[in-house]
């Protein structure tokens, strides 16, 4: 069916072409008089919609009785109350319990569907037309329900023509809030009229709702997104734990505005929706302490202990009010008092640390200082507005609208928006870093292997009457264990060749170790074109060592003619094996500790078959559940070949170097 836009269109187009048509024929032609009412005019008697508001005075009346739904019943006593605001606001301050509310409304005539259309109420309640009840919002005493109802839509039944409607509202207001918030009609809102008008109305208002959400449905992606972001950091560098916490407080954060955009379109109980906002903030306040104290490299210290507990006990404070312990009041004042303590002692650890010039602490100093200065501001107004000491309006503060457009972003959406981005961008920063440090290391490191193939004889020389066999596992990529099998360029009295073994440790381990072991090689391979004898040999190793910040370094050197006449010189070092027993050596110091230092020779002969077993402590000092491999487990290998010796030590659970000299004299 056409509209009636559209028939008035056609018709002023017929007529405008009649007009035409009879101008053409006669400019002296009168019109045709129209006698029907103009249709380009409107009336404010007859040409509006059929809605009304009923905000405005409400009859209203404390206590419980059933004969207040009757459309007979006199009420003209009752009080008159502004239906817009609670009863606590208009004189019935911490009212609880059962309370009436009752007007009269004329319908229209003719009769059409008609709706009434309630804003939120405070607790619950059930309502009734000409004695009917037409609809009810929660659970009436004993079990009442702890939640906040929104705008609903009642259909109201048809009545006479011309008879006037009665309505009564019975509102049960929850214990727990009289204390706390006002009860009936928590704002304007309240409309009668045509059934199709209000739904239209009531959807309106859904998408007001929806759009006061917006800000948090917008940080809430966020924060899930960047979450997972900084989940795949962690993933990436486990060993850097902050990645870790500060997603599992973004993560938080996320479920947060899922909590907060659900409870505005589920409408939660209010004791479990305080209780799961409690437990994710409590959680997140944990995951921001662990982050910034090793962000900001702060001690576990009693007072860090203490606030972590007490923000960990925030959730219980909620059930004190849902199992009637305390006021709703009570109850939020001890978790505000539970968790500023958390929040006040990161903006203290980050201010000192600032001021000492830690360049993190510097960095994060303005996104830090709004999101938990702006959170500790609006939870002291809001304890001094539980005491009775300071309006609602500071009390709010978190909620202050600071954009309109093109939806509201309240003032904690805000920072947290400003918090999230700059503190993404400061692990950006952190990890880019890290990870340019990571390759120069991995450079380093790369370099160090190198050198160190170099000075570590990966192929053995062929030296007639002896039988050598090594082993060299390093703990880390690079290690602090070194030896070197050299032949003497001078001879023995027979005019054969000597063999100089020398295995040395290196305290420590990794690169720091590697290049002290690069140093001592070197001054070695110098020292042994003038020198041949073992002591002589420690004695240089030792000057050089001395002054170098090096710490100290365990040394054995041997001589070893082809007859078997051994010489050698202990600095500090392992005792040699000889056919599984140890070789008593004079105690000495190790080298670098001592310029003094003066090292004793010992001469021992060995025959043929004998088997010389020399190792550094990375084979004793395997460890597997709290058991060392040991000495004794030691000496009983001895007389094995080399790789395996190392390789039991390493199954049984390496620990530091292993470096094993197996050698055998053949005639």
């Amino acid at each position: 069916m056409p509209s009636p836009q559209f028939s008035t269109l056609v018709l002023w187009i017929i007529v405008a072409l009649t007009g035409s048509l009879g101008l053409a024929q006669s400019s002296n032609a009168t019109p045709e008089k129209v006698t029907e009412a103009h249709p380009a005019s409107f009336s404010f008697l007859t040409d509006h919609e059929p809605v009304i508001s009923l905000d405005g005075l409400w009859r209203f009346h404390p206590g419980d009785d059933a004969r207040w739904t009757s459309p007979a019943f006199d009420d003209s006593a009752w009080p008159l109350l502004r239906s817009d605001e609670p009863w606590t606001d208009q004189g019935y301050n911490q009212l609880r319990g059962f309370a009436w509310y009752r007007f009269r409304v004329q319908p229209p005539s003719p009769a059409m569907p008609l709706s009434l259309l309630l804003p939120s109420i405070l607790t619950d309640y059930e309502v009734f037309e000409n004695g009917v009840k037409i609809g009810a919002f929660g659970q009436m005493p004993p079990h009442g329900s702890l939640r906040f109802s929104q705008s609903f839509l009642y259909p109201v039944p048809p009545a006479a023509a011309g008879a006037t409607l009665q309505f009564a509202i019975r509102v049960w207001h929850h214990p727990i809030y009289a204390t706390y918030l006002g009860g009936g009609p928590r704002h304007a809102g309240a409309y009668l009229g045509e059934t199709t008008l209000l739904e239209r109305q009531l959807e309106l208002l859904k998408q007001e709702r929806l759009t006061r959400v917006a800000g948090f449905f917008a940080v809430g992606l966020l924060n899930a997104v960047v979450s997972l972001t900084v989940f795949g950091l962690y993933f990436y560098r486990r060993s850097e734990r902050e990645y870790l916490w500060f997603a599992i407080l973004l993560l938080t954060n996320a479920l947060m505005a899922v909590l907060t955009i659900s409870d505005f379109i589920l409408n939660f109980p209010l004791g479990l929706r305080d209780v799961l906002a409690e437990t994710l903030g409590s959680v997140g306040l944990a995951a921001s302490l662990f982050f910034f104290s090793l962000v900001l490299e702060a001690k576990r210290s009693p007072i860090w202990r203490a606030v972590l507990i007490l923000a960990l006990l925030d959730p219980l404070a909620v059930g004190l009010y849902v199992f009637r312990i305390t006021s709703p009041a009570t109850s939020t004042s001890l978790r505000i008092l539970l968790g500023l303590p958390l929040e006040i002692y990161i903006v203290v650890l980050l201010c000192r640390r600032a001021i000492s010039g830690n360049r993190n602490a510097r960095l994060l100093f303005v996104p830090t200082i709004l999101l938990y200065g702006t959170s500790i501001l609006g939870g002291t107004f809001l304890l001094f507005f539980q005491l009775h000491w300071q309006s609602r309006t500071l009390a709010s503060i978190n909620q202050w609208t600071v954009i309109e457009t093109p939806f509201p972003v309240p003032l904690e959406v805000l920072v947290e928006l400003i918090f999230v981005v700059a503190l993404l961008a400061f692990l950006i920063r952190r990890f880019a870093r890290s990870r340019a440090k990571e390759e120069r290391f991995s450079s380093d490191m790369e370099a160090a292997r190198t050198l160190q193939h170099v000075l570590i004889p990966e192929t053995l020389p062929s030296i007639p009457h002896l039988e050598i066999s090594t082993a060299y596992h390093p703990a880390q990529e690079v290690g602090g264990d070194f030896y070197q099998i050299l032949t003497l360029p001078g001879s023995d009295s027979h005019g054969e060749a000597n063999t100089l073994i020398v295995l040395g440790d290196v305290a420590g381990k990794g690169l720091a170790a590697a290049m002290t072991v690069s140093m001592l090689v070197g001054a070695l391979l110098s020292l042994v074109e003038t020198t041949g004898s073992p002591a002589e040999i420690l004695a240089g190793l030792n000057r050089r060592l001395l002054n170098r910040g090096s710490g100290f370094t365990t040394c054995l050197a041997i001589r070893l003619s082809p007859s078997g006449e051994l010489t050698l010189a202990n600095a500090g070092h392992l005792a040699p094996y000889r056919n599984g027993q140890e070789l008593s050596t004079p105690p000495m110091l190790p080298l670098g500790l001592d310029q003094n230092a003066r090292f004793a020779e010992q001469m021992v002969q060995l025959v043929h078959g004998d088997r010389l077993t020399l190792l550094t402590d990375g084979v004793p000092e395997a460890i597997s559940h709290r058991e060392l491999f040991g000495f004794e487990r030691t000496a009983r290998m001895s007389s094995l070949p080399a790789a395996e010796i190392a390789g039991a030590a390493r199954r049984f659970g390496q620990e530091d170097d292993i470096t094993v000299i197996s050698i055998v004299l053949r005639h």
